[in-house]
């Protein structure tokens, strides 16, 4: 995965924040700054354990976040998806991957940010599946602007142009929706 799309699908999450996601942050700094003047009243007693208190409250600092947005998104925004077909286009250098958005939560989306990542197609399931799923062929980030209902399902479309790979491949999808 790219440097772009991770700053793409932090944006977009940023942008589209909701009230448990203030509630969330606003408690993640909360209990930092909780920690730092904890750490603050025991420099006295006890250096060692003030400094390791200050650690664990940078660490809880900067790991927090992803957990935050990894388990808001479990749970507030649930989403599926399925691939439908992965198609090299014969006389042009064009893959097709054709896929299904699921809306598993309880509100309506109105915009989705699709990740299709595509990768060769290896016939074992072990380590050399699992490494080329790391190190995709090509990867692909788009916007679907369109309206998800609670429990539907939105199809959608993604066209790699100049794809130049010749051996089989296969395609996963990652979808965010708000």
């Amino acid at each position: 995965m790219n440097t772009d799309a991770i700053k793409l699908s932090l944006l977009t999450y940023i942008k589209h924040f909701g009230l448990y996601d203030y509630l969330a942050f606003g408690w993640l700094i909360f209990t930092f700054l909780v920690l730092i003047i904890l750490a603050s009243l025991i420099a006295k007693r006890s250096a060692v354990a003030s400094l390791l208190l200050i650690i664990f409250a940078l660490i809880l600092l900067v790991v927090s976040p992803f957990f935050i947005k990894i388990k808001l998104g479990e749970t507030i925004r649930p989403t599926t998806t399925e691939v439908n077909m992965v198609k090299k286009l014969t006389f042009s250098d064009s893959l097709i991957v054709e896929g299904t958005i699921y809306n598993a939560s309880q509100k309506d989306f109105t915009i989705c940010l699709v990740q299709t990542f595509v990768y060769k197609q290896v016939a074992t399931q072990g380590l050399k599946a699992f490494i080329n799923k790391l190190k995709p062929i090509a990867n692909q980030s788009i916007f679907v602007k369109e309206n998800l209902p609670k429990e539907g399902s939105l199809d959608f479309q993604s066209v790699f142009e100049d794809f130049r790979y010749n051996g089989d491949v296969n395609a996963t999808l990652k979808a965010e929706c708000y």
